[in-house]
């Protein structure tokens, strides 16, 4: 077994535009101006997504109406006593991440273990919850029940994962995109299969732990997992394309470019309905428009202010296109501007 995990891919011309295109949307999300209250309830309404489409990819039966009721504290009527326990257990788990994640605490063995102790609660008992698992366990055929995948044995869990989080940290520590790092995170975590039950559910509040604990606003408005369950068999697919019969038969080699790249148009599509949810239309001209802008914003938190003369310099903009982008950021009450003509002066917004 290699000492260090080594994924396979290519930051294909596909994926950069992508990554481009997200890390925009993420920028709107933080510099979009709402007030608390609904940001408050945009919030509220993401973490219903959440806890009901991830466990609805898991086969749980509870309708949305049915989540956003008990989420609520109101009384409804279950037929699934595990039904039920899966759904507060979800929520208790993302709720405690999301806490973990604004202390900037790295992913660890103790809080993935934690975190899996959270959502198999009242569930399971003894070491089927919070232990890494001591022996083997399958994955079969949801109509035909055939086993189309055996994860690596028992004794080679704990080592495997062990990797997998050093990977983890040293990507984080070396700017690799956390957007790129969930994603084979995601990947790795259920292919290694390190639990009996509620491994699916684990690495999806754990990739969205990944992107809050690196200051990606995006898990807080809107869901990943809602994307994952309305594209339930292209997610499968894509994973299980990048698994053999047994752990043991995957290429060493074997190439993550396509899952990354269904991982971040599912990101691309969470962020559209987050800032829609905002007022922000998205459209293609606005992803290049506010990428530049960003970088225009760290030009004024380095300068505090500047004259547009000095703007079109920094940015190589002709004098047209500098005068619209400073625009724009007063417009975004990023920026103010002070007096007038070419005299006038644009001071960052503290």
């Amino acid at each position: 077994m290699d000492k260090e995990y080594a994924p396979h891919y290519n930051l294909s011309n596909e994926i950069l535009k992508q990554l481009t295109e997200i890390s925009s949307m993420e920028g709107q999300l933080k510099a979009t101006k709402t007030s608390t209250s609904n940001r408050q309830e945009i919030s509220y309404l993401a973490n219903i997504d959440s806890v009901h489409f991830s466990t609805k990819l898991e086969g749980n039966m509870l309708t949305h109406k049915q989540v956003t009721e008990l989420l609520s504290g109101k009384s409804t009527p279950v037929k699934s006593q595990r039904d039920l326990k899966e759904i507060v257990n979800y929520a208790k788990a993302r709720s405690v991440l999301f806490d973990k994640a604004t202390q900037n605490n790295t992913l660890s063995k103790a809080l993935i273990l934690k975190v899996h102790h959270i959502l198999m609660n009242r569930i399971v008992s003894g070491k089927l919850k919070g232990y890494f698992r001591d022996s083997q366990n399958v994955i079969k055929d949801a109509k035909s029940r055939k086993i189309v995948y055996l994860p690596p044995e028992a004794p080679d869990v704990g080592p495997l994962m062990k990797r997998l989080i050093r990977w983890v940290q040293k990507s984080l520590l070396c700017d690799l995109s956390p957007y790129i790092v969930a994603a084979i995170f995601h990947y790795a975590f259920v292919t290694i299969h390190p639990f009996m039950d509620g491994n699916g559910r684990t690495a999806r509040l754990l990739s969205s732990y990944i992107l809050l604990s690196n200051n990606i606003y995006l898990p807080e408005y809107a869901s990943l997992e809602k994307q994952h369950e309305n594209h339930r068999r292209d997610y499968y697919h894509q994973l299980r394309q990048r698994q053999s019969h047994t752990y043991y038969d995957i290429p060493k080699d074997i190439d993550l470019t396509s899952w990354i790249s269904y991982f971040l148009t599912s990101l691309h599509a969470a962020y559209e309905e987050g800032l829609a949810k905002l007022g922000v239309h998205v459209t293609p001209e606005t992803i290049h428009l506010d990428h530049r802008l960003e970088k225009a914003l760290s030009l004024f938190k380095k300068h505090r202010q500047l004259k547009a003369s000095e703007y079109e310099v920094l940015m190589g903009l002709g004098r047209t296109q500098a005068v619209n982008d400073l625009n724009q950021l007063i417009k975004k009450n990023l920026v103010s501007r002070i007096g007038g003509g070419r005299s006038s002066v644009y001071k960052l917004n503290t």
